[in-house]
């Protein structure tokens, strides 16, 4: 493998090559002519390309083409297209996540707190979409959040570009639950490397290691997911991670629980206990669910 200074380098000299507001110009016009329009579009000239970005010198536009082609550009017989990590730069800064810092103020959404029964509120900072009970507590205990945070979740600017913010509540959830259950699935859905899950107690396993997560949610059921190459890191319930397998699938089909946050804030709301190495969770029915440390659910 590779050595970080080594990835280092190269990634330094991939960024630097697109240090320019010409080349990044070329790649948005790629992106509308090649990629935008469909799946299998065809190529852009040369000249097409060179007029939607308004630069008259041939020669200062062909340079800059030219710093492109072959890791961000593809050439071809008939003209030009992006390549992959071409597409990925385009697709990453129109989510804003480079360059926008929204705020979207507090507001009321429909749901409601799963441990007081309050009504619930979002809002969105910082590159979070966070959901909010004023009546208790909440869940999270940290110097950063907010006392009565339920859910913090990363979140693009584009999200709330234009939209309310009761709609980028609901989907923030629904976007968050897609990435739990691939990480519960194994993999990552950032980078397709593999998933360490844990549940509870995690403290001492490195040096430095403070159980990441778990000493500053107030919740003993929780599961943490951590990908081995990028280091994405969640903290969730494991049914809700898990709702889309059986039991769990069919349980909140019959009981008609919606996907997203009715689904995360019905299993947060039940009482769990802890039987060696497994989890066991009951609903207000009676109903159990257990839960063992590679998040296979049966019930009992």
């Amino acid at each position: 493998m590779d050595s970080i200074a080594a990835v280092r380098s190269r990634d330094a000299l991939a960024f630097s090559v697109l240090d320019s507001e010409v080349r990044l110009a070329i790649l948005d016009s790629l992106y509308d002519r090649t990629v935008a329009s469909g799946p299998l579009a065809g190529n852009a000239a040369y000249s097409t390309i060179k007029a939607d970005v308004g630069v008259e010198d041939s020669g200062r536009f062909s340079y800059h083409l030219d710093k492109l082609t072959d890791r961000f550009v593809t050439k071809t017989e008939t003209g030009y297209r992006l390549a992959e990590p071409g597409r990925e730069v385009v697709r990453l800064r129109r989510t804003g996540v480079l360059t926008e810092d929204r705020t979207v103020e507090a507001e009321p959404v429909d749901g409601e707190c799963y441990r007081c029964g309050a009504d619930i509120q979002a809002f969105y900072r910082r590159g979070y979409l966070v959901t909010q009970c004023q009546e208790c507590i909440g869940l999270i205990d940290h110097e950063l959040v907010l006392d009565g945070t339920l859910a913090s979740l990363a979140y693009p600017p584009s999200g709330v570009s234009g939209i309310d913010i009761g709609t980028a509540f609901e989907r923030s959830h629904l976007r968050a639950v897609h990435t739990f259950r691939a990480m519960a699935d194994g993999f990552c859905p950032n980078c397709g490397h593999d998933v360490t899950i844990t549940l509870p107690p995690a403290e001492g396993e490195d040096p430095g290691d403070d159980g990441y997560g778990f000493r500053h949610v107030d919740h003993d059921g929780m599961v943490r997911f951590a990908c081995d190459r990028c280091g994405r890191r969640h903290i969730t319930h494991p049914l809700y991670a898990t709702d889309d397998r059986e039991p769990m699938a069919g349980f909140f089909t019959r009981n008609g629980i919606d996907p997203g946050w009715d689904r995360n804030a019905t299993v947060m709301s039940w009482p769990v206990t802890v039987e060696g190495t497994e989890f066991v969770f009951e609903t207000p029915d009676g109903d159990r669910f257990r839960v063992d440390d590679g998040l296979d659910v049966r019930r009992d």
